[in-house]
């Protein structure tokens, strides 16, 4: 009998631990990541910053910060620095296309915008950038936090 009920602890115990690792490894797409959204309404557009030929921050009015990933690499987005986009409805939307601008506001690549993902944690742009250069956005990538709303073609 007390081997059954030392069975049953040691088994209660590994289940114990088995889920408090389990809740412990959150992963970062759950930690940072919020909502998608299909659209920003361009007048709520604060400050962009490329992080790179793929990746776009976006700082709305009132704080929150959206991360794009660009459906394909975008020929010059970084070293340019800079892009520009226009739209009738007022709205920057997945699939809309944003232009590199180059050197002497010569118009460059043309690119298609992915969703609008939420960055969770408030703060300022500075910070959400020095975090993504650090390293999280690699371990996003890593992680497949994009893959769902940007699918690898096959």
């Amino acid at each position: 009998m007390k081997k059954f009920f030392f069975i049953i602890f040691t088994a209660i115990i590994f289940s114990m631990l088995l889920f408090s690792v389990n809740a412990m490894a959150e992963s970062k797409a759950d930690k940072y990541l919020g909502e998608k959204e299909m659209c920003l309404e361009t007048v709520r557009i604060k400050e962009t910053r490329i992080l790179d030929d793929q990746t776009i921050l976006f700082e709305m009015v009132g704080g929150t910060i959206y991360i794009n990933r660009l459906l394909v690499p975008c020929f010059g987005l970084k070293i340019s620095g800079g892009f520009k986009y226009s739209t009738s409805i007022d709205k920057l939307c997945k699939q809309d296309n944003v232009r590199v601008v180059e050197t002497g506001s010569k118009l460059g690549s043309t690119c298609m915008l992915g969703d609008f993902v939420q960055f969770k944690e408030k703060g300022n742009l500075n910070n959400v950038q020095k975090l993504m250069e650090g390293g999280l956005l690699k371990e996003l990538v890593a992680e497949g936090a994009f893959k769902e709303a940007f699918p690898e073609k096959k």
